[in-house]
C-alpha cells in the first residue's frame, strides 16, 4: 500500500498546475531520444581534469572543496558543459570516496550535503556532481527539463560524468558510487558499467526510468497531449526508450555481487517489482527494505541509508 504522503503527491501531480508537466515540449531530436539505450559493451571512461577552488573548513570540521570539469558529453548544450562537483570530506583523509547522484530536480548539493557530512564521520569524503540542465548547469528556467530527448542528454551525460569521477578518483581512493531516486538508478547504471571494482549502493533504485515514469505516481506529471496521446502510442512508444537505459542489459561483474539496494516498502515513485529486478540481476547482492514511502524513507531514515553506503563498502 503507497504511503500517505505518496499518495497525497500522486494527487497532486494528478491534479495540479499544468507548469508541473515533464515533456511539455514533446520528444524533441530523436537521435538524441536514441542516448537513452544503455550497452554492455561501453568504452573506458574519459578522462577529466578538475580545477579545483580553495579547501574550506567548515564549522563542523569538515573540509569543502568545489571544483569543475569539461563534460566528456559533446551532445550537452553549452550552458551545460562545464560539470560542477562539490567534494566533502574528513579532516583527516581516508582512503575511501563515493561519488553522490543527484535525485530528480536536485539543484546544487543541500539535498545530498546531510549524507554526504554523515558519510565523512565514518571517514567517507564524498563527490557530489550537479546534473546537466540543474543550478549552475541550468540551461532554461524551469522546468529544466522540456523534452525527452533533454531527459536523455542529461542521463547519459550523468553516467559518463560519473564513470569518469570513479576513473579520476580511482588511483588514490577506494572508490564507491551512490544515490537516491534517479540517483540511484544512475548510480547503478555507472557502476554496472565500471570495469574496475567499485561499491554500489542503490537507494530506492529502479533497474531503468521506465517502470518509474509509467507504472509509479510520476506518470501523472507527463505531458501526454505534448508527446501525442497517451492512447496513441506516446506510452508504449515512451516505455520502449526509457527502459532502454536499463542495467538489465549489462551482465553483471564479480564487484555487483556486493552491491547494497535499499527500497522503501510503500514507495509510491518506485515500484517494488522495478527494485527486486535490479537485486535479482546481481546474484550476490543484497536488497533491504525499509519502512515508510518514498519521501519519508530519505526524511527519517538517513541512519539507514548512510548505512548500506557502508556495507557496500564492505563496512
Amino acid at each position: 500500500m503507497m504511503h500517505p504522503v505518496d499518495r497525497a503527491a500522486a494527487l497532486f501531480f494528478r491534479y495540479g498546475p499544468a507548469s508541473l508537466k515533464v515533456f511539455r515540449d514533446g520528444w524533441g531530436d530523436d537521435a538524441l531520444v536514441d542516448l537513452l539505450a544503455v550497452t554492455g559493451d561501453a568504452p573506458p571512461p574519459l578522462p577529466i581534469e578538475i580545477d579545483w577552488d580553495g579547501e574550506k573548513t567548515a564549522d563542523d570540521g569538515l573540509v569543502e572543496r568545489d571544483g569543475i570539469f569539461l563534460s566528456p558529453v559533446a551532445e550537452l548544450p553549452a550552458a551545460s558543459r562545464t560539470a560542477t562537483i562539490r567534494m566533502i570530506s574528513p579532516a583527516n583523509r581516508t582512503r575511501r570516496l563515493v561519488v553522490m547522484m543527484a535525485a530528480w530536480n536536485d539543484h546544487g548539493f543541500r539535498t545530498r550535503d546531510g549524507l554526504a557530512r554523515h558519510l565523512a564521520g565514518f571517514g567517507v569524503s564524498s563527490i557530489m556532481l550537479e546534473n546537466p540542465f540543474y543550478g549552475s548547469r541550468r540551461v532554461r528556467e524551469d522546468p529544466p527539463i522540456r523534452t525527452v530527448a533533454d531527459f536523455a542528454v542529461m542521463g547519459r551525460a550523468a553516467v559518463q560524468e560519473g564513470r569518469a569521477l570513479l576513473a579520476h578518483f580511482g588511483s588514490n581512493y577506494e572508490v564507491g558510487v551512490t544515490g537516491y531516486s534517479m540517483g540511484g538508478n544512475i548510480a547503478a547504471l555507472i557502476g554496472a558499467l565500471m570495469e574496475t571494482p567499485v561499491a554500489i549502493a542503490g537507494l530506492a533504485a529502479s533497474y531503468s526510468p521506465g517502470p518509474v515514469w509509467l507504472d509509479g505516481i510520476l506518470t501523472h506529471m507527463v505531458d501526454w497531449e505534448a508527446l501525442g496521446g497517451r492512447s496513441n502510442g506516446a506510452e508504449d512508444r515512451l516505455r520502449r526508450h526509457l527502459t532502454s537505459a536499463s542495467v538489465l542489459a549489462v551482465p553483471p561483474r564479480p564487484h555487483t555481487a556486493t552491491a547494497v539496494i535499499v527500497g522503501a516498502r510503500r514507495d509510491g515513485y518506485i515500484p517494488p517489482a522495478a527494485v527486486e529486478a535490479l537485486h535479482e540481476h546481481w546474484p550476490g547482492s543484497e536488497l533491504r527494505w525499509l519502512p515508510g514511502g518514498h519521501a519519508t524513507m530519505i526524511w527519517r531514515q538517513k541512519d539507514a541509508l548512510v548505512d548500506a553506503i557502508l556495507s557496500s563498502f564492505g563496512t
